[in-house]
């Protein structure tokens, strides 16, 4: 045996270089996956659907809130088994979805939901983030039309998303006079 060839190194890649690793992984939207437990979730837990609803509600609200177009929440806990909700958003430039996509990953990191996967970050004209129970696509306009997944789960229920005790976009006048309410007289 020659004794020039060096010995085998029975350590993975990643056990020998741990920074690496975790640097790819530091909180960017940049970062393909957060360092979440490796373990499946009990999707049997009652409140889970609940608060995964929840989440995608805040999302396409974010969304919204940072000049998204047609935002959209669809349900399909009854045509798939891998997840419960798309949240589906247009932006109209590449660098408003990575505004929207980043906003809503800092929100939900806030709120102790991790992301499971982005993909599309470097593009831009589709993000995808999997938060696991739901998944939220960012779409340029050209790309939302070409995919069509809100045509491709036609059968899914739109799920109503505003909050409802927001007050109403103001989009149009009034057709009625707001009411004052009377002045307080002098001195009381």
């Amino acid at each position: 045996m020659p004794e020039n060839i060096p010995p085998v190194n029975p350590a993975p890649p990643a056990a020998q270089s741990p920074t690496r690793s975790k640097a790819l992984r530091v909180g960017s939207i940049r970062s393909a996956q957060d360092d979440i437990p490796a373990h499946a979730v009990n999707r049997r837990t009652p409140d889970r659907v609940n608060l995964a609803l929840d989440h995608a509600r805040m999302a396409a609200r974010i969304a919204d809130d940072n000049r998204a177009k047609d935002v959209l929440l669809l349900d399909l806990r009854q045509a798939t088994p891998l997840l419960d909700f798309f949240v589906i958003a247009t932006a109209s430039s590449r660098r408003l979805s990575h505004a929207i996509a980043s906003e809503i990953d800092a929100e939900m990191k806030k709120i102790g939901e991790h992301k499971l996967g982005l993909e599309g970050s470097e593009e831009g004209r589709w993000i995808l983030i999997d938060y696991g129970d739901f998944v939220v696509h960012i779409f340029s306009p050209e790309d939302r039309a070409y995919y069509a997944l809100e045509e491709i789960w036609g059968d899914a229920p739109r799920l109503e998303w505003r909050a409802e005790d927001a007050t109403p976009r103001l989009s149009r006048p009034s057709a009625e006079p707001v009411p004052r309410e009377a002045d307080p007289e002098p001195g009381s």
